[in-house]
């Protein structure tokens, strides 16, 4: 491949499969600026690996993703562009470690075990219900309601909303990728910014609430914070809860129905997790490598040009990290298009690295483990309605948008 290339990542017949083309760009062209994301595209494992920890890179991104908008759009989406400014993701140290110190205790391994088995009750709550049908639909009547329920009931919001916080949740993550012609990207952004919008009035009531009454989660620990003097102000409190539900919703969605499609496609893999349940972590690792929900990440060279296999990325350029990509890298992973349940090491970069390793991993692979742990053990006879699968609009993030499954016959 030559030094620029025009790959459409977000077009049908990529997202069915990208990897033949993940696997053209390690081979041959492995840093490219690419013409449809106007972005350098890096796809080796190390070279992914040391951009996240590399002090140039910037992940105060929100100038590129609303570089692709009109000039006459621009001010129209100025909320949605403060408030993505300000969230921990798109933010560097010090304020970004900042922010983090806030939450991590709540999201930590060892306050995540304790929650297991309430994670398993909502599992069960949900699969009885498809039970009681014969069939469902495991990204709608699984893996997107069990997240939201999940940091619903760590923040201490209604559960009840949860097709809010879905629908929210996914219209603000899909302003993360650029494909598709100007107009769509614009109706994309617009769409982001009303749910933000409904989102961040429906969390100020909750917030006033706890200032009210504080309860035993995470908006009133946040709330004491703030009025004991830190330095978080009620913007900062109102857009990291945002970004809790949005962070905590998607990824960990995704996550769960491509699981889930893995094993019903490998069957023996499932059968091998019902006579051996300590086997779901390694295979939930394995998902997470081998069909990442996160498929590409983006930064911004920050103080000096960057040069990398002969290409120099200048001061201001947006670079796309993928993941997906450096997962699969032969380098790094031995047979890597082979699912390997019990892989390792398995050092994967689904959840990012650095200052940016993602806060919320022990939940998500919480919540995952205890999801596939529970569809294997109720119910071994399930199988795909379909051998179509629909794969979700955009690059940034992969996930089926339903998975019809028929659980006995």
């Amino acid at each position: 491949m030559s030094a620029t290339v025009a790959i459409d990542f977000g077009s049908a017949a990529v997202r069915s499969d990208p990897h033949p083309v993940y696997r053209r760009l390690r081979d041959a062209s492995p840093v490219v600026w690419n013409e449809v994301t106007r972005s350098w595209i890096v796809s080796r494992y190390d070279d992914v690996a040391g951009l996240f920890v590399d002090p140039r890179m910037s992940s105060a991104r929100t100038e590129a993703i609303f570089s692709t908008l009109p000039d006459e759009v621009r001010p129209e989406m100025e909320p949605l562009r403060n408030v993505l400014g300000s969230r921990m993701l798109l933010t560097d140290p010090p304020e970004h470690t900042r922010l983090k110190s806030l939450v991590m205790k709540a999201f930590s391994a060892k306050t995540t075990e304790t929650r297991r088995a309430h994670i398993r009750e909502l599992c069960d709550r949900f699969l009885d219900r498809a039970a009681e049908r014969g069939e469902v639909d495991i990204v709608a009547d699984l893996a997107q309601p069990l997240p939201s329920w999940v940091i619903a009931d760590l923040l201490g919001v209604p559960a009840n909303d949860q097709p809010r916080f879905t629908r929210w949740s996914h219209d603000q993550v899909r302003v993360y990728d650029r494909p598709g012609t100007v107009g769509e990207r614009v109706a994309v952004m617009r769409q982001g910014q009303q749910s933000m919008l409904e989102m961040r009035a429906f969390l100020e009531e909750i917030i006033d609430e706890r200032r009210r009454e504080p309860r035993e989660d995470l908006i009133s620990e946040l709330v004491a914070v703030e009025e004991a003097g830190d330095r978080l102000s009620t913007e900062e409190l109102v857009i990291m809860v945002v970004a809790l539900l949005v962070g905590g919703n998607n990824s960990t969605a995704h996550l769960i129905g491509n699981a889930a499609l893995t094993l019903l496609r490998q069957p023996d893999v499932a059968a091998r997790l019902r006579d051996d349940p300590a086997l779901v972590r390694p295979a939930i690792e394995e998902v997470l490598r081998w069909e990442s929900p996160v498929q590409a990440t983006s930064r911004v060279v920050r103080d000096e040009p960057i040069a990398l296999h002969g290409c120099e990325m200048q001061v201001g350029d947006s670079v796309h990290l993928f993941i997906g990509s450096a997962n699969r890298d032969p380098s790094q992973f031995p047979d890597p298009d082979t699912f390997d349940p019990v892989r390792k090491p398995n050092r994967h970069l689904t959840f990012g690295g650095g200052p940016h390793f993602c806060l919320g991993s022990s939940t998500a692979r919480a919540v995952a483990q205890t999801a596939i742990q529970s569809l294997v053990e109720r119910f071994p006879n399930a199988r795909l309605a379909t051998d179509a699968v629909m794969w979700q609009e955009g690059f940034s993030f992969r996930s089926v948008v339903s998975l019809p499954v028929v659980l006995a016959g």
